[in-house]
């Protein structure tokens, strides 16, 4: 290590130019940095759940719809110029794959389906809607379709023409009950909300969610649309201003969070950067030594975000509060190893003297600066890809730093000539204070450990996905329109897929009869409510065959009964025209014929055809208390080769699987600890007493967490786990200090050190809590974690184990 300090020393001309050329190739590295917004990538990747999702995503993409909300206070049915406009030119957007403005809309065929209802219906309920072509329940039906005629609505109005026994009401009830489609009301033109000030337009973009480049050439076009919509009807509409166009989903949410973490990463980085400089410029009232801290800084934390980025292509958003941390931990080293310097130079010693015994005070901030990245390193072991990405990003940058601390400061300090003596930095008044307190310190601090350790047990931790994703304005709205459309949330996935398109139907069958036996809370839609097997549609024909109903029989019986209600006679043209396709038992419903007819829309949100195979997925909505293994088991009996996913078995998961992962990265960061340390100290006791305030420390944060009732996510509490290392170096200076380097008295120790250690520590506070005004909800809480470990530890390792050290010594 002597070696190493006088060497730098000696040559400082030739490491300023290695810090010129690291610092170049690093700001290379950098600008090629992207980050991914994806939440899925916050996700355990093992795990069969969010594997199964991914899939789902992959072939069906739900969950990548683009909702484009118009709304106005006199009503939006008054503004469809406007919306039919934007319509018109989002079809054309070259970003843009398909457009769905209503459920009727032009191109979709639903006389497809209407021709074949009774084979959507089933066995069963097919019956009893034959009866409907019979009187009494004729004449029963033609009442009801009068009084749907009261409304002045001529979409009314040729629903009543084209199906005054209601059929299509039996489809449309059976529809709102699984859910499958967005609500929507057949009088009104589109998706309206209920109260009618809101119209949605549901869009596929052509590119990924996230794809930050291609979402910003999107929501481009979508203004350029917009403002080209209102231009085209505004000699229409005069209010055309006052309608509200807004954009919503996952692509909207992708962009803000991207530019949020890109924000908030520089905020963060300049933040700490600038506090911690401001700190150490009042504490040392050096310009000089506040540049020697700056640069092994930058160039470390330029020098590792351009690595991983590189190795790893993109970075989570957790990553942005890397570079606050790093200084926070980093910046240790060029305080102590100054401190020590400014010892050594008021003891009359000359600057090379000084810098040749820094070399006990460099090996304490080695082995510290180690302890340190083995504890983020450990994170690498566990199976959530953002604390990955995190362990090793402050891992590797905490060494790179040190190793740059060791190299930079003694070349820098070379060229330093003060034009006065040095402050010197000691903090007398705690080496007395523990000298004449030690027992009373002793016995304070177990009490306040119990007290708190029992406090502890009242901490909150919650385990679910949605405390991971970035709160943006897009993800609020995205809520709000979920409300507003009663769009479904909380969603089960039932994924299935077979070379054989009658085994998938058959099973999904069985899988809606088994719920609806079983489990009638949680409603579920799949592919057999729009193409049912073939086994079930062949009942049908049988009962259309059996029920003795003919289209003349029928078409007679029809005359009779509207002659009776009062209706003009041939009302019902366009009913009896479809009589024969209707009541034909050799129709079938078939995949190639709902696609030929415009509805693959439709189909493709439940079944895609993908490789000679059948993939399908089925809906499943529970209530919050919803039995989800009783649901698993449901499914597993219809089919164990069903799998189940979604956020709610995603979250069930995450509880599942935190506390093994957790209780790996602890034991793994801290069994490494104490092999380092055992290795300095080569004695279990100082091993153990060099890890005791990091230990009473944890306990004393828990303890205060659980009283400031802080919420815990699965991000943050990993704090905890880099706590570890961060928290023993402050056990490390000192009991390194009061053994090897220049042994003498505890309370000695503390006046040369003990200042040091509360300046380190107060950087470190600096630099985790700039993350404390983070618009990341993880960030922020793993601020507020590590600020209030950081306090305690440092107080357990200034006070309760030098106060532990002066008992034994007396």
């Amino acid at each position: 290590m002597e070696t190493i300090l006088v060497a730098a020393r000696r040559h400082a001309t030739l490491v300023g130019v290695a810090a010129l050329v690291l610092t170049l190739s690093a700001l290379a590295l950098v600008s090629r940095v992207s980050f991914d917004p994806n939440i899925l990538r916050l996700l355990p990747q093992r795990s069969p759940s969010v594997q199964q999702f991914q899939h789902f995503l992959q072939d069906f993409g739900s969950l990548e719809h683009l909702y484009i909300v118009f709304d106005a206070d006199d009503g939006v049915a008054n503004h469809e110029e406007l919306v039919d406009a934007y319509v018109d030119l989002l079809r054309k957007a070259p970003e843009i794959a398909s457009v769905d403005a209503e459920l009727f809309e032009p191109g979709k065929d639903w006389s497809y389906l209407s021709d074949r209802t009774l084979y959507l219906l089933g066995p069963d309920d097919a019956k009893a809607a034959l009866a409907r072509f019979r009187s009494p329940q004729l004449d029963r039906e033609l009442e009801h379709a009068r009084g749907l005629l009261s409304m002045p609505s001529a979409q009314i109005k040729t629903l009543v023409q084209q199906d005054p026994l209601g059929l299509f009401s039996i489809l449309r009830d059976r529809m709102s009950r699984q859910k499958g489609f967005v609500s929507f009301d057949p009088s009104q033109e589109g998706y309206v909300s209920a109260d009618g000030r809101s119209r949605m337009i549901l869009a596929q973009p052509k590119g990924a969610p996230f794809d930050t480049a291609f979402c910003a050439r999107l929501f481009q076009r979508l203004g350029e649309i917009g403002a080209a919509a209102r231009k085209t009807a505004g000699d229409l509409d005069p209010a055309i201003a006052t309608v509200g166009i807004q954009a919503a989903g996952a692509y909207r949410i992708s962009l803000e969070a991207e530019r949020l973490i890109r924000r908030e990463g520089v905020a963060n980085t300049i933040g700490s950067m600038v506090l911690l400089l401001l700190v150490v410029l009042v504490v040392f009232r050096s310009a000089w030594i506040m540049l020697c801290g700056a640069v092994p800084l930058t160039i470390a934390a330029l020098l590792t975000l351009g690595i991983n980025g590189s190795v790893l292509g993109t970075l989570s958003p957790s990553t942005s509060g890397f570079a606050a941390m790093l200084f926070g931990v980093g910046i240790d080293a060029v305080i102590l190893l100054y401190v020590r310097y400014l010892e050594e130079v008021r003891n009359g010693r000359s600057g090379d003297d000084a810098t040749r015994r820094l070399s006990g005070t460099a090996s304490s901030v080695v082995l510290a600066n180690v302890t340190t990245a083995v504890t983020f390193a450990a994170l690498v072991t566990v199976d959530f890809p953002t604390l990955r990405d995190l362990g090793s990003l402050v891992g590797l940058g905490i060494l790179l730093c040190c190793a740059l601390t060791l190299v930079l400061l003694p070349a820098m300090l070379s060229r330093h000539r003060p034009a006065r003596a040095p402050r010197m930095i000691t903090a007398a008044w705690l080496g007395r204070f523990v000298q004449q307190r030690a027992r009373w310190i002793v016995i304070g601090g177990a009490v306040v450990t119990v007290a708190l350790g029992v406090a502890a047990t009242r901490l909150r931790l919650d385990a679910g996905i949605d405390r991971l994703q970035a709160q943006t304005e897009g993800a609020r709205l995205e809520k709000e329109v979920a409300d507003r459309f009663s769009l479904p949330r909380d969603v089960l996935l039932i994924l299935n897929d077979a070379a054989d398109l009658e085994q998938v139907l058959q099973a999904d069958e069985r899988l809606q009869a088994a719920l609806a036996a079983k489990l009638p809370s949680a409603p579920a839609s799949g592919i057999s409510f729009l193409l049912p097997s073939e086994r079930s549609q062949a009942a049908v024909a049988q009962a259309i065959g059996s029920a003795d109903v003919t289209t003349d029989n029928v078409r007679r019986d029809l005359a009779a009964a509207a002659d009776r209600a009062g209706f003009r006679e041939r009302t019902f043209d366009p009913f009896v025209d479809r009589l024969p396709r209707l009541l034909d038992h050799s129709e079938r419903v078939s995949y190639d014929g709902l696609s030929a007819h415009g509805l693959d829309s439709i189909v493709s949100r439940f079944l895609v055809h993908r490789n000679e195979r059948y993939e399908s997925v089925a809906y499943v909505y529970p209530r919050p208390d919803t039995d989800l293994t009783a649901l698993a088991r449901i499914v597993h009996d219809v089919d164990p080769h069903l799998a189940v996913t979604g956020l709610p078995v995603i979250n069930r998961e995450l509880g599942a699987q935190f506390f093994p992962q957790f209780l790996k990265a602890m034991a793994v960061g801290t069994a490494a600890v104490m092999v380092l340390v055992y290795a300095v100290f080569r004695t279990v006791r100082y091993t153990l007493l060099t890890m005791l305030p990091t230990a009473v420390g944890l306990i004393w944060t828990a303890g205060i967490l659980a009283l400031m009732r802080v919420e815990l996510d699965l991000f943050s509490l990993f704090a905890l786990v880099t706590i570890v290392g961060i928290a023993v170096d402050y056990g490390i200076y000192v009991l390194y200090r009061y053994r090897f380097d220049h042994p003498s008295r505890i309370e000695d120790v503390l006046r040369e050190t003990g200042a040091a250690i509360a300046i380190a520590c107060a950087t470190a506070l600096i630099g985790f809590g700039t993350l404390v005004n983070s618009s990341y909800t993880p960030l922020r809480v793993f601020g507020i974690v590590s600020v209030v470990a950081l306090s305690s530890c440092l107080l357990a390792s200034v006070l309760f184990l030098p106060a532990l050290l002066r008992q034994a010594e007396t």
